[in-house]
């Protein structure tokens, strides 16, 4: 029997993921681009939310099912910008490949519930890596939202909790490090300004500047930068 408190911080964090996973794909949408996510993390994410959605269901756990649910939706839209320059028909493939694999992940639950669970949390724990290090190096991009990231941390804080009260190992694991990893993903992307639209700034070097390779830069006058 999960203690009600676990239960409550486990639909908190349900609601934590399901606002940070419509959040991304909301900024995807009106930006129409995933600039500024890594594509490290677009496959690590979509391995981690087909493997703990499949976890949900293996453990019928409703809050899991939901919140990971969210993020295997957040997938489908994520796939098709992150392919943008690729023909339509690999995109397409693609998508058939997420919807096979869910189903794969989830009949490896029926053997042993799990089996999706310790899938996922590699996955889960190497997802922010690779996104710390692109947002530190090229700036917050247009597609990314630092209030979904944000979101995104503090489910895993919640989700550390639900684990502890329904002594669910795989969730513990995967949930405590997540937590640290993604709340660092957040001060990266704060830290960091996004770079200017239209640009290529982050990778210019003085050359470029005066060759008139960079355009459409405002410098500010201040003597300090002279």
């Amino acid at each position: 029997m999960i203690p009600l408190w676990a239960q409550i911080a486990g639909t908190a964090a349900a609601i934590a993921s399901i606002t940070s996973s419509s959040t991304q794909t909301t900024r995807m949408l009106k930006s129409r681009t995933a600039a500024g996510i890594s594509p490290s993390t677009w496959i690590l994410l979509t391995i981690s939310s087909v493997a703990w959605f499949g976890y949900g269901v293996s453990v019928r756990s409703p809050q899991q099912i939901i919140a990971n649910g969210s993020w295997v939706v957040l997938i489908v839209p994520l796939t098709w910008f992150m392919l943008h320059d690729r023909p339509r028909r690999t995109r397409i493939l693609a998508e058939v490949g997420i919807a096979l694999s869910l189903v794969i992940v989830i009949a490896l639950g029926k053997v042993n519930e799990n089996i999706p669970g310790w899938i996922g949390i590699p996955a889960s724990l190497l997802v922010s890596a690779p996104q710390i290090r692109y947002s530190l190096r090229h700036g917050r991009g247009p597609g990314i939202s630092v209030v979904a990231w944000a979101f995104l941390a503090a489910s895993s804080y919640l989700w550390f909790t639900y684990g502890i009260g329904s002594r669910e190992l795989p969730v513990i694991a995967n949930s405590g490090i997540a937590a640290v990893l993604g709340t660092i993903v957040v001060v990266a992307l704060l830290v960091r300004p996004a770079p200017i639209e239209g640009s290529n700034v982050e990778t210019a070097s003085d050359a470029d500047f005066v060759s008139g390779g960079i355009n459409d830069v405002e410098i500010p006058l201040s003597p300090r930068r002279v």
